[in-house]
């Protein structure tokens, strides 16, 4: 039904409900020009956010079920309503999968990713109710409090990865709420009042932010103490450091920030992930210890590192591939040579 509305309303109406679903969802916004492209980064006005904060607020205290049920809903009419972030999403799957899928089949998952970071901002705008006994009957924990604890008795600290899937916030309370000591690394948003909002969400489940601009003395702090750094490097960010490698049969510039940290201090890293499950429920599942040897800091062996981590996040995307965010551009920055590629093509 939603659909089939949406041309009866006028430019101006549309542009709102798409920055509403987007906010909802956890995608900040770009404003529009006068000619609908989309320009310069700036503050959406308090009186646009009015709505969603008020739905936000209804949200966080309706029944969890309840909640999540409305969530998803909003997340699918999202996927009609906000067409740009649709088609990123199309189009960043069509390139992974090619003839692997059907047109149907994509389609299918790009509205379950739209779905899945709908419930998921539901659910961050409701860790000031969560307990470690509320946790516990959500998330199915497996051997990953053993894993942790066996990690961090090395007394190196631990480098835990992760992606943009399932519900990432929740994966770094999981361990806050269990005592785990530690931060995550982070992007300043540009829109101060959103910022620190989400900053004291992630506070309220014990989950300390270190920003990314100028974070390395702050990093080295914590893993110097033993504790947890928390990173999100499965994004093409070319201001970062990176290395091209395989993802998708693609190649990939891949942060190698996590890599150059383990070299230097002999920290293990861990991918692990947080991912929906039937029953509003989630998992943790943990991939393979990487341990790059302390010191070697060649540039061959970081990239075989970053390849390993690299790979680890592939599989676990390939098993859920509808709670990963499709919507970024993986594949933007391209290299000059198949030879700068690390793994096979």
């Amino acid at each position: 039904m939603q659909p089939a509305l949406t041309p009866a309303l006028s430019q101006r109406e549309r542009e709102k409900i798409a920055h509403l679903k987007m906010f909802c969802m956890g995608i900040w916004p770009y404003t529009h020009t006068g000619n609908g492209v989309h320009g310069k980064k700036k503050a959406i006005p308090v009186c646009r956010l009015s709505a969603g904060a008020i739905g936000s607020c209804l949200l966080a205290a309706a029944a969890r079920r309840m909640a999540l049920a409305v969530a998803g809903a909003a997340g699918e009419a999202g996927y009609f309503l906000v067409s740009r972030q649709r088609e990123k999403a199309l189009k960043s799957l069509r390139l992974a999968y090619g003839i692997q899928k059907s047109e149907a089949e994509i389609r299918q998952i790009a509205r379950g990713v739209f779905r899945n970071f709908a419930q998921t901002a539901v659910e961050i705008l409701r860790f000031p109710r969560l307990t470690p006994k509320r946790l516990a009957k959500i998330v199915d924990l497996g051997q990953s409090v053993r894993v942790y604890k066996d990690l961090l008795a090395e007394g190196k600290g631990l480098i835990a990865i992760t992606a943009h899937m399932g519900n990432w916030e929740l994966l770094a309370g999981t361990f806050g709420l269990m005592g785990f000591r530690g931060a995550v690394i982070a992007r300043k948003i540009y829109y101060e009042p959103y910022d620190r909002w989400i900053v004291g969400l992630r506070r309220s489940i014990g989950v300390p932010t270190i920003y990314r601009e100028g974070a390395s003395r702050e990093i080295l702090k914590v893993l110097g103490r033993g504790e947890i750094i928390g990173m999100l490097p499965d994004q093409d960010i070319d201001s970062l450091k990176g290395v091209f490698v395989n993802f998708f049969g693609r190649p990939a510039y891949t942060p190698v920030a996590p890599v150059r940290l383990a070299v230097q201090l002999g920290t293990p890293i861990l991918p692990n992930f947080l991912v929906r499950t039937r029953g509003g429920r989630y998992k943790i599942i943990l991939g393979e210890v990487i341990r790059p040897l302390q010191g070697d800091k060649s540039e061959c062996a970081i990239a075989e590192c970053t390849a390993k981590w690299m790979h680890s996040f592939e599989q676990v995307i390939r098993q859920y591939p509808d709670q990963w965010g499709w919507m970024h551009d993986r594949w933007k920055t391209q290299p000059e040579t198949a030879a700068m590629v690390v793994g096979t093509i």
